[in-house]
């Protein structure tokens, strides 16, 4: 590997972002070979960099990013002390990290990488990733619920609301197209109305779906997806918006013009069912190589512990308390 900057090096560590970093090192508070450093110090694996007496260490390896259709029972964690964790399951020789949250009992796109900057960037903007979700609550609902769901999920701009586009499948199911700069606390918004969430899929992250994806799969995203991700973990948000979202231009009729992925329905995946890879493409189940970035098609694989339908084997038993714990908020 060559030789990089003490900053970046403490942050692919995982310790601490960049910023935190050079913050350490003026205090002190870091070491090279049991010396202060200078300023723009290089580093490589060689090197011995201590935080307050604590060694860090940077495996050298090739950026990975993956998407998985995570199922359910899974924790989506990287911590190996919590059971039938994402990163135990996919059993990649990459040091992954799951990017944002979603919580055991949901399942969904779940976007993993081994690029700790990335990751912390990319989380820390979790809200302005665009996310579409199929979500089932525990009774029956009515129109005025779909208009206040919409209205508590919108974002403004110059004391303008822009709401969620809401669209109901069933009486108890709905799906819901949340923009950057919403409130993505869907699970909240519902019990704020009385309702309860018993079932929650993520089907889309910007443009990476479930398309061709079996549950318990993965694949590599190409260079196109990584470079969107990275454009948005990179942005600065709009100071005159503060982050929220603008209104996109508008038709001929005045209506909003809808985005590409919106206009694109993608129904939602079936629990348990199969879905068809095209003909000649076989989802591999084997351990993965070490890979860079995506190619124009990815790489595909299968978490391990997940049969060939889908199902997850030694997850949380149907009815049963799940273990290792999960966030409140769904993404």
């Amino acid at each position: 590997m060559e030789p990089k900057r003490l900053n970046k090096y403490i942050s692919d560590s995982g310790f601490c972002s960049r910023r935190e970093a050079d913050r350490l090192i003026e205090e002190g508070r870091v070491t090279v070979n049991g010396k202060e450093p200078d300023a723009g110090t290089k580093v490589t694996p060689k090197d011995k960099v201590r935080v307050d007496d604590q060694l860090l260490h940077v495996r050298d390896e090739a950026p990975v990013f993956i998407a998985l259709h995570k199922p359910s029972g899974m924790s989506a964690t990287d911590d190996m002390g919590v059971r039938d964790n994402v990163v135990r399951a996919i059993n990649h020789p990459a040091s992954l990290q799951p990017i944002g949250k979603l919580d055991r009992e949901d399942e969904g796109v779940l976007l993993l990488s081994n690029d700790s900057d990335f990751v912390r960037k990319l989380s820390k903007s979790d809200s302005r990733l665009e996310k579409e979700l199929i979500v089932t609550v525990n009774k029956p609902f009515s129109s005025e619920f779909i208009s206040k769901l919409s209205e508590a999920c919108a974002s403004f701009i110059d004391g303008n609301p822009k709401k969620a586009v809401v669209k109901k499948e069933s009486t108890s199911r709905f799906r819901i197209v949340l923009e950057p700069g919403m409130n993505h606390g869907i699970k909240k918004i519902c019990e704020a109305l009385g309702y309860t969430v018993t079932f929650l899929q993520r089907i889309r992250v910007e443009n990476i779906t479930l398309t061709k994806l079996q549950k318990g799969h993965w694949r590599t995203l190409t260079a196109q997806e990584i470079e969107n991700l990275k454009h948005i973990a990179s942005a600065k948000p709009d100071k005159a918006a503060k982050g929220k979202t603008v209104f996109k231009p508008k038709g001929a009729a005045g209506k909003d013009q809808a985005s590409p992925e919106r206009r694109a329905y993608q129904k939602p995946v079936k629990s348990g069912a199969i879905e068809s890879n095209g003909p000649g493409k076989r989802v591999g189940k084997s351990r993965p190589a070490a890979t860079g970035l995506g190619s124009s098609k990815g790489s595909r694989g299968a978490a391990k512990g997940v049969s060939d339908r889908g199902g997850f084997k030694g997850g949380a038993k149907k009815g049963g308390p799940s273990r290792g714990g999960s966030s409140n908020r769904s993404r």
